[in-house]
């Protein structure tokens, strides 16, 4: 098998592991504090961190950097985006958040002219704003399915972007081992510290799923670290809208979710914007 072929395979795992992921946050969301289970997660992804960094590196190899505070802002912005998103999956549905969620590449190709410095055409500003259209779709404002928690859905997504384009600027200047490292160290300070004051006893079954979400979590970041070593990253990139069926279909299988037939309209135009996005960005580099 060609590596790039094996890196579009390990991408494909890492996206059935994500929608996974969010399955099992809303089912724990509705029994246990949401601090919990993410500062055990966090907690765990150090540990897989401080393993996965250190085997060919010292650790004050890794802890050196070049940009220590974007590299503190980018761990704490994610960690507060896996933390609220724990809240707003409990009232959205798996599939439907992450609907909201495919808005997220379509804000950093909006936003990189202005933090990166790169140049976005004519295309991919019209597959932009098209997207945009397909967003307003699926949240329908003023209508009756409109939602507050669709917004902060958005909200949420506009956090993935940020944090996307922030690792994008760290990585011309420090290592993937680094920025991997201070993700989970930053992340963990965002929910670790209240686990004393929300901590609940588990019963068998929440232990269980608290696992999975662990081993989960670490086999995601494990594979699309290895996934980006074996596929340029531009390759990879439409196969991260595999998350969307896989959480439609489990958010229909444990819980019952279906998706209205509207905004199945606004999902089309977000993954094709996307898609084309990333088609432009594929040619753009020659890959």
């Amino acid at each position: 098998m060609h590596e790039h072929n094996k890196g579009i395979l390990l991408m494909i795992v890492t996206t059935v592991l994500f929608a996974s992921q969010d399955t099992i946050t809303k089912y724990l969301g509705q029994s246990i504090p949401i601090l919990q289970f993410v500062g055990v997660r966090y907690i765990a992804f150090f540990l897989f961190a401080l393993w996965w960094t250190t085997r060919n590196s010292s650790l004050k190899e890794v802890l050196k950097v070049k940009n220590p505070w974007l590299q503190a802002l980018r761990g704490i912005i994610l960690g507060v985006e896996v933390v609220a998103f724990g809240y707003v999956i409990r009232e959205l549905g798996v599939g439907e958040i992450q609907s909201d969620f495919m808005a997220y590449p379509l804000i950093v190709t909006a936003l990189s002219p202005y933090v990166l410095g790169e140049v976005v055409g004519w295309k991919r500003w019209a597959a932009v704003f098209i997207g945009f259209a397909g967003t307003l779709i699926i949240i329908a404002p003023g209508s009756a399915s409109f939602s507050i928690y669709s917004l902060m859905a958005l909200g949420l997504a506009v956090m993935i972007a940020i944090y996307t384009l922030l690792t994008r600027m760290v990585s011309r200047t420090d290592s993937n081992n680094s920025s991997l490292f201070y993700t989970a160290v930053f992340g963990a300070l965002v929910s670790v510290p209240f686990l004393p004051s929300v901590w609940q006893p588990l019963n068998v079954e929440q232990s269980l799923f608290v696992g999975v979400l662990c081993i989960t979590g670490a086999l995601s970041h494990l594979f699309m670290i290895m996934a980006v070593k074996l596929t340029p990253v531009v390759v990879l990139q439409p196969f991260n809208y595999l998350v969307l069926p896989w959480a439609i279909f489990l958010g229909f299988l444990f819980f019952g979710e279906v998706i209205p037939l509207h905004k199945w309209y606004g999902i089309a135009l977000v993954i094709g914007a996307g898609v084309f996005i990333a088609w432009r960005q594929r040619q753009i580099k020659g890959v």
